[in-house]
């Protein structure tokens, strides 16, 4: 497809009408180069570039370049471009593939496709210009199934995460339906990310205006709001170590400091109260030395409730995903998900690791202590 020679460049590939994930045929790719191992995959729908979602660009990005960061890795930005059929999937593979000539019938179909290639072009880069540092690759993915669009692409490597991204205000689901954040959550096997951005509002353009006309502002004098504080609640989840870690990622690139929140029953025992003080200092360890870190051990039969009220005085949240059979499933995150989508300066973000035992700060707590145990307390 033409493209401006001023753009990044950004690929277009064309889902496959097999159920079965196959390598995608990359339209005007750059040569094969070394590329970080772990790559942060970023789906974006077109409710991005309607001007009615009112989502900060800059804000969007920040999550996705510090896990990235912290991972010594690279983002890849999957521009996700639906069409109705698998007919409109042919015309599209018969444009970019074999150079066919658009007809009357398929020229409103391509100029989409054309459309969301600059469009995510201009994402790129602004990404750059947050950090020119970072490898930032951009995809224009042509599919028929959102769902599966995200999942064929997360099958095709090892060592990846995705960051879901959700908007307040913009009906059910927002950037993502509700639908396709569950199954992705449910079936992929790489870490996942849920971002729920609020309504961020910051000075100048808050959404990626239309390529020919309707400019509000310049991107270039786009701010988005800082995050000031970062809420870490933990518990002995399978997922607690992840979301610890994506804490670090976060307020490390907006040089936060950290609320490290445990809330432990009234009535607990005193070695539950004991282990409980261990898992906010392994927590503290997980985030390391160059973070500002405050702990907090409090005391009540509503762990919701502590964690709702001590979110709302904090810039950024992160918790560990619910167990899947957790009767908090449906009651710790999505409370306060409900709750914090009513205000416009807070975000919430939910990790759910690939490999939640491994990696569950009880445990990675309870190994530690069996090994000091084990070597009877020498370092």
């Amino acid at each position: 497809m033409p493209a401006n020679d001023t753009e990044p460049e950004v690929r277009v590939a064309v889902q496959h009408p097999e159920r079965e994930s196959r390598s995608d045929e990359l339209i005007r790719s750059r040569p094969v180069t070394h590329t970080p191992d772990y790559t942060v995959v970023v789906p974006i729908t077109g409710g991005l570039f309607d001007p009615e979602t009112r989502i900060n660009v800059r804000r969007l990005l920040q999550t996705a370049l510090a896990l990235a960061n912290d991972n010594d890795g690279r983002v890849q930005l999957l521009g996700l471009a639906a069409v109705d059929d698998e007919a409109s999937l042919n015309t599209v593979r018969g444009y970019i593939e074999a150079d066919e000539q658009p007809t009357p019938d398929t020229t409103q179909l391509l100029k989409f496709i054309d459309e969301r290639q600059s469009q995510l072009a201009r994402i790129v880069d602004i990404a750059r210009d947050l950090d020119p540092a970072l490898s930032i690759n951009a995809t224009v993915r042509v599919v028929t199934d959102t769902t599966r669009g995200i999942l064929d692409v997360l099958a095709s490597g090892s060592e990846m995460a995705v960051l879901l991204l959700r908007g307040t205000g913009l009906g059910d689901g927002g950037l993502l339906s509700r639908s396709t954040i569950d199954t992705v959550l449910a079936e992929a096997e790489c870490d996942v990310f849920v971002e729920n951005l609020g309504t961020q509002s910051g000075e100048g353009a808050l959404y990626i205006p239309n390529i020919e006309e309707h400019t509000v502002a310049s991107l270039a004098e786009s701010e988005a709001e800082a995050i000031d504080s970062v809420l870490l609640p933990v518990g002995e989840g399978p997922h607690s170590a992840l979301a610890a870690e994506a804490t670090r990622a976060v307020a490390t690139a907006a040089d936060a400091p950290v609320t490290v929140l445990h809330v432990i029953d009234p009535d607990a025992s005193g070695k539950a109260k004991s282990d409980a003080t261990e898992l906010l200092k392994f927590a503290e360890y997980v985030l390391g030395p160059d973070v500002t870190v405050d702990t907090e051990l409090q005391e009540s039969t509503d762990t919701t409730a502590v964690i709702l009220e001590r979110a709302q005085t904090h810039d950024f949240t992160v918790i560990g995903a619910p167990e899947q059979q957790s009767r908090l499933k449906r009651l710790v995150f999505e409370r306060v998900q409900q709750t914090l989508t009513q205000r416009s300066d807070v975000t919430v973000l939910m990790a759910r690791d690939s490999d939640g035992t491994m990696r569950s700060l009880y445990y990675r707590w309870k190994q530690g202590m069996d090994a000091m145990e084990g070597s009877n307390g020498s370092d």
